[in-house]
């Protein structure tokens, strides 16, 4: 098991839940954060706007994922806000809880670290990516980046969009181009990726 089934198994079992319908607003940026979220059901999108309004996505979380724990654990205010793109069910951890549970099971501190640090790296190639990668690159990262254990990629093109920071035109442009070379198959919310080392040689 690795560390976040570690993490799923014991934040999973709480019974302290929060629930909220699709388009509510968990939390938002600036809010100063008491507790942070591992997500039970549905999904969730994190965002950043800017002063004059602008929204940029910054990730998707699904179930089995923890969001809001940066600004929980450094005592900051929230740098980015949280919206339930479906209907969704939280546990709610606060410091108290949090402790509660590592006196339980010490190695759970151990697997949040390795958690944060997998999180390091990935907002670290997201910031490479949209340095240094094309549009091309940049999508063909991001359908790499989050496959499932099908092959498949559950991302609309707007949401494409707000994370690679294209236009939502040049995202079904590049996605008609991939499919017409081979690389990927779409279907209705699915992109079937068809062949990931192509996709990975336009990453590099």
């Amino acid at each position: 098991m690795n560390a976040k089934q570690d993490i799923g198994v014991i934040f999973g079992a709480l019974p302290y839940t929060r629930r909220f319908t699709k388009g509510d607003i968990i939390y938002h940026q600036g809010d100063l954060a008491e507790s942070f979220y591992f997500l039970k059901k549905g999904k969730v999108r994190v965002y950043m706007t800017s002063p004059d309004g602008i929204e940029r996505t910054l990730s998707e979380a699904g179930e089995g994922d923890i969001i809001g724990e940066a600004a929980f654990f450094d005592k900051m205010p929230r740098i980015s806000s949280a919206s339930a793109q479906t209907d969704i069910e939280l546990a709610v951890i606060d410091e108290d809880r949090l402790l509660s549970l590592i006196g339980k099971n010490p190695r759970l501190a151990a697997e949040l670290l390795e958690m944060q640090a997998a999180r390091v790296r990935e907002l670290s190639a997201q910031i490479d990516a949209m340095t240094f990668l094309n549009a091309d690159g940049r999508i063909a990262r991001l359908l790499l980046s989050s496959l499932n254990e099908n092959g498949e990629v559950n991302l609309t093109h707007e949401e494409i969009a707000g994370i690679a920071a294209v236009t939502r035109v040049t995202v079904s442009k590049i996605l008609r181009k991939f499919r017409t070379d081979g690389l990927i198959r779409t279907a209705y919310r699915r992109i079937i990726v068809l062949d990931s080392e192509r996709l990975r040689e336009l990453t590099l």
